[in-house]
């Protein structure tokens, strides 16, 4: 649905949806297979949110969707900053948030939480790494501040967020 603004099954309903849609399955496409979201998906998309907001709605449409659009870039900043997840993640988030808005996003960022930890999980079993992750959060308890990279890049581990957040939304727009 539109960000709380707009009736289902109008026009602009469906070509919301539909923009979301090639979005996020664009986005799991290019994560998987460059390790990239790139602007040319997720600008348009954050584009198109903000007409379609206002096409459904006046101004009042367009502010939401701009908020759902500061909302989803804000959920994922401090990790981007980080070093946690790469800034077309959090490009792809915002755009999520223009094209539904701000409670739809927080919803997706919830459904993308519990993926994203499953694959996390996934991956540190099958590399064989849940001893060394216990160890670093044991130190991450004490030193919460301090964070310990890895000096070797052949451990580090690359965790296609893209996916998760793709399927997050995919929960989302199912469940609410």
């Amino acid at each position: 649905m539109l960000p709380d603004y707009a009736p289902q099954l109008s026009p602009i309903w469906l070509l919301n949806n539909a923009i979301l849609i090639l979005l996020f399955l664009s986005a799991i496409v290019t994560d998987l297979k460059w390790n990239r979201i790139y602007n040319l998906q997720t600008y348009p998309a954050m584009a198109f949110g903000l007409v379609l907001g206002f096409a459904a709605a006046g101004a009042h449409g367009a502010l939401m969707s701009f908020l759902g659009l500061i909302v989803g870039v804000s959920l994922l900043f401090v990790f981007y900053l980080l070093g946690g997840v790469g800034a077309g993640d959090v490009k792809l988030l915002g755009a999520i948030g223009a094209l539904k808005g701000s409670s739809f996003v927080l919803w997706t960022m919830f459904y993308t939480g519990l993926v994203g930890g499953a694959m996390a999980l996934a991956v540190i079993i099958w590399r064989g790494r849940v001893r060394q992750t216990l160890k670093n959060l044991v130190f991450f308890s004490r030193h919460p501040l301090r964070f310990q990279r890895e000096q070797d890049p052949q451990n580090h581990q690359y965790l296609p967020y893209g996916l998760a957040i793709s399927i997050g939304c995919f929960c989302a727009l199912c469940t609410i």
